[in-house]
């Protein structure tokens, strides 16, 4: 699903929010937040239920909401508060009108990048969306990695078509492409081993598949 409001774009399937033709970089609970309430336009939500819908099971002090809405406010350039309205002692709103489209009104979505990106932690394996896919312990992480020694929010992957780059975002273990520890924003290839701490990937990418071959019958 695809949120369209004011001069700005939320894809919800590729997790990626857009001014045009520029993403705009939000944390995984601010893009929840912002898709919670940009799928009830003018429709004021409480405080409680948007603690309870974001952190459903865990107690989090009441300021987080607020850090929150301030950082959706900074990156989508709302300072007059005309886009995410606040209803003081309440909760919060979306202010104007949104559209949604769905991937039925937009099949130019479907199969277009020609290649299917992944990583591969032991037996599991993950694939990438297309821009940007968190790395990390936080819950909400594109790849959830459990170790201690990874960060809640490790890296970034950015996938454009057929490309894929890596950035570390301060983690306390770093960041490393075999024994090389990104510094900068680095290019993947096909085969590269990924160390976020402790943890070894595999990052690929291949062709999307055509027709399944018929197997010849054993002579």
């Amino acid at each position: 699903m695809r949120y369209e409001f004011a001069d700005l774009s939320l894809d919800m399937d590729a997790r990626q929010l857009r001014r045009g033709g520029t993403p705009l970089h939000l944390s995984p609970k601010a893009m929840d937040l912002l898709a919670i309430l940009v799928s009830a336009p003018h429709r004021v939500i409480p405080k409680a239920e948007l603690y309870d819908r974001l952190w459903p099971d865990i107690y989090v002090v009441e300021g987080n909401l607020h850090v929150l809405v301030r950082e959706i406010r900074n990156v989508i350039g709302d300072k007059k508060h005309s886009i995410i309205r606040t209803a003081h002692r309440s909760g919060y709103s979306c202010a104007v009108s949104v559209r949604e489209v769905s991937l039925i009104d937009q099949p130019e979505r479907q199969e277009t990048t020609g290649v299917v990106h992944t990583l591969r932690h032991g037996t599991q394996e993950y694939r990438l969306n297309e821009g940007e896919n968190l790395i990390g312990r936080e819950p909400t992480a594109q790849l959830f990695l459990s170790s201690a020694s990874v960060s809640r929010r490790h890296a970034i992957i950015q996938v454009t078509g057929d490309r894929a780059t890596i950035t570390d975002l301060g983690s306390k273990n770093g960041t490393f492409i075999g024994d090389q520890p990104v510094l900068d924003k680095a290019l993947l290839s096909d085969g590269s081993i990924v160390k976020f701490g402790s943890v070894e990937v595999l990052y690929q990418f291949c062709l999307h598949a055509g027709p399944t071959e018929t197997l010849s019958s054993a002579r």
